[in-house]
């Protein structure tokens, strides 16, 4: 049972340093509280085909708000479709009614918390004025109306006059926070009346980096000419690409407080540490600074290096899988390449392999726990690969429920090609490295090809097998048709036991051409219809095996395989001559209906041929017909 409050989060692109370092500090805040957290997360940014992003967007149908406590959304990371975190944030406020907090940006009925991007770009800037004694520093932010353009223009216009410098506008630029507008700034700035200036802050490295490569291509050098800054950088440096001077943006000091508002509003008690804010401040070469802070040399990760390898056949090797349960022990052997985790859960809808042609919810009401799985340092359990393990939906995941002894948090993302559903897959983590590596997001997407070649592999086996049963299947009666007798009599003779026995019956409707011909077709449809459903319902006692054709128009076999006798087989044909008996008594039918039987018994080492069987049977039959006529009186002339 559920024995600790609990925080949701939706956000985006959670592999990215930003998130990683906000989702790090939510999950180490809300361990201190006891919390559990539930993080549902997109994985993709704007681009990209639109049914993938559809696929994605799905994610919130698997939320179920009865089990929250307080939900954090990151709207911001949300850059799947237009509008798509104004719709998320809608739908939240909506359906949920308990704490709701929104990160770094202002949504109505959400208490925000954001990063202090005025503090940030006033380091920035100070460093320049204090360190490099810049006086003349103009400045590009974002968008004029976003609200983080705004806030960090601001920052820039503090820095300014706290030092004594005047701002001058015809310095002050606006960008589109990506890499197409830098272009624009550095021709205005060689354009205006001015000199150019002592440096150019900007308010993201995108921007910053835009700017670097327009003054290069005038040949004018940074750092030497001119010093150009960024802001809003990794927390976790690239030796090989950093150059921008930057800051990072301090989300975790963001974070700790909306988890601690969450806490409080919640009256969970816990242990806090003091928050702090700190430099974020990372000096390279763009303002001639070199780099300044060491963060120790990292090793590199051996399981990265090897997912990303040219040997690594993961996707080969289940897209090879012949079915379901292979291509789960191939998921599960490649765990290793998702990253460190404590545990992986892949859930599938039971519906996961429907055709594009057949009608597919999102998530089915009952879901199927498929694997269940540890990362390769941790013993793995034999029975991880389960296709019995059904739960329902609204519990997301059984191991959330569980009584635990620590709080968790888990990262739900969804399984899915384009907009075809599969499931969706669960990490869950404890301690304080709560965040997947950056190859988590590619590791899924081999996942989702594999289970889209399986789906499709299923799908033409389906209409291979759909055809085959139509190439061997009588239209009219489901029973097999004259080329199904042909292909499957000899097989069933050849798969008998020695000890078994084959009992071969012939049946035939007597005046079906009389019946046609006075009551029309729709009669004779019915006489055949109801003889192979007669067929068809009764058995013979002892026959573990039946088989019935239709082989011409009023012409029907039985073939049974099993232990039995021949009053087994009496009792059976006198049980459908009594059936038909009770028909024409009725007198529901204008016309009656009579059929004809003929039956042998053969054990295996009788049979030398099919021909020889239908034969011998068909002079049998032929008898029974000439009883029938003389018994019954109907021995309708041939209607001309």
């Amino acid at each position: 049972m559920k024995n600790r409050k609990t925080i949701g989060i939706v956000i985006g692109r959670p592999d990215e340093s930003f998130q990683r370092t906000f989702l790090k500090t939510v999950g180490r805040e809300a361990f201190q509280y006891n919390m559990d957290v539930l993080v549902f997360s997109c994985m993709l940014r704007t681009g990209g085909y639109t049914d993938y992003q559809l696929g994605e967007a799905q994610i919130m149908e698997l939320i179920n708000y009865d089990l929250l406590d307080a939900m954090i959304l990151v709207p911001d990371s949300l850059q799947l479709q237009p509008e798509f975190a104004g719709k998320i944030a809608a739908e939240i406020r909506e359906k949920f009614d308990g704490i709701r907090v929104s990160i770094d940006l202002k949504e109505d009925g959400y208490k925000a918390f954001s990063c202090d991007d005025t503090a940030g770009i006033r380091e920035v800037v100070e460093h320049l004025i204090e360190v490099h004694g810049c006086t003349d520093i103009a400045f590009m932010t974002g968008p004029a109306t976003h609200p983080h353009s705004q806030n960090r223009l601001l920052g820039y216009q503090q820095a300014m006059e706290n030092a004594g410098l005047t701002v001058d506008e015809k310095r002050v630029f606006y960008g589109d926070f990506w890499y197409e507008e830098g272009e624009r700034v550095v021709a205005e700035l060689l354009e205006g009346e001015k000199e150019l200036p002592q440096a150019i802050a900007c308010a993201n490295d995108p921007m910053a980096v835009s700017i670097c490569y327009a003054l290069q291509r005038r040949e004018i050098r940074v750092p030497e000419d001119i010093l150009v800054t960024g802001f809003d950088c990794e927390a976790e440096p690239d030796d090989d690409e950093d150059f921008i001077t930057s800051a990072t943006r301090g989300i975790d000091l963001a974070a700790a407080r909306a988890v601690r508002y969450i806490a409080e509003a919640l009256d969970i008690r816990g242990k806090q540490h003091p928050l702090l804010r700190k430099s974020n401040l990372m000096l390279y070469q763009s303002c001639s600074c070199g780099k300044r802070f060491h963060f120790g040399k990292v090793l590199p990760d051996r399981r990265e290096d090897a997912f990303f390898a040219l040997y690594n056949f993961m996707q080969e090797r289940l897209i090879m899988a012949k079915d379901l349960v292979d291509c789960l022990w191939e998921i599960d052997g490649y765990a290793m390449h998702a990253g460190e985790y404590d545990r992986m859960y892949l859930c599938l809808s039971p519906d996961w392999s429907k055709r594009d042609d057949e009608k597919q919810e999102v998530f089915t009401d009952r879901m199927m726990l498929a694997l269940d799985t540890v990362c390769s340092q941790t013993k793995k359990e034999e029975d991880r690969v389960r296709l019995d393990c059904i739960f329902d939906a609204k519990d997301m995941i059984p191991a959330y429920h569980a009584d635990r002894g620590e709080p968790k948090m888990f990262y739900f993302n969804m399984l899915h090609f384009g907009s075809h559903c599969f499931g969706y897959i669960v990490l869950e983590y404890s301690g304080e490295q709560c965040v997947f590596k950056k190859q988590y997001p590619f590791w899924v997407r081999k996942v989702n090809v594999a289970l889209e070649s399986l789906r499709r592999v299923y799908a033409v086996n389906d209409l291979y097998e759909a055809a085959q049963r139509k190439a061997v299947t009588d239209a009219m009666t489901g029973l097999y048709n004259r080329n199904g007798y042909n292909i499957l009599l000899p097989d069933i003779v050849e798969k008998m036991a020695e000890d078994e026995q084959l009992c071969f019956m012939l049946c035939d409707n007597n005046g079906l051409k009389y019946i046609n011909d006075t009551y029309g077709h729709l009669a004779g449809d019915d006489v055949i219809c109801l003889s192979s459903s007669l067929l068809l319902n009764m058995s013979v006692n002892g026959a573990v095996r039946e088989y019935n054709f239709r082989v011409g128009g009023d012409e029907y076999v039985k073939v049974a395989v099993g232990h039995f006798t021949r009053k087994d087989v009496a009792e059976c044909t006198a049980s459908m001559k009594a059936h038909i008996a009770r028909i024409n008594a009725s007198h529901e039918r204008n016309y009656p209906i009579y059929l004809a039987i003929g039956c042998q018994v053969y054990k295996k080492a009788e049979i030398s041929s099919i021909d020889q069987v239908m034969t011998e049977v068909d002079a049998l039959m032929y008898q029974d017909k000439q009883l029938l006529k003389k018994a019954s009186g109907f021995n309708p002339v041939r209607k001309e």
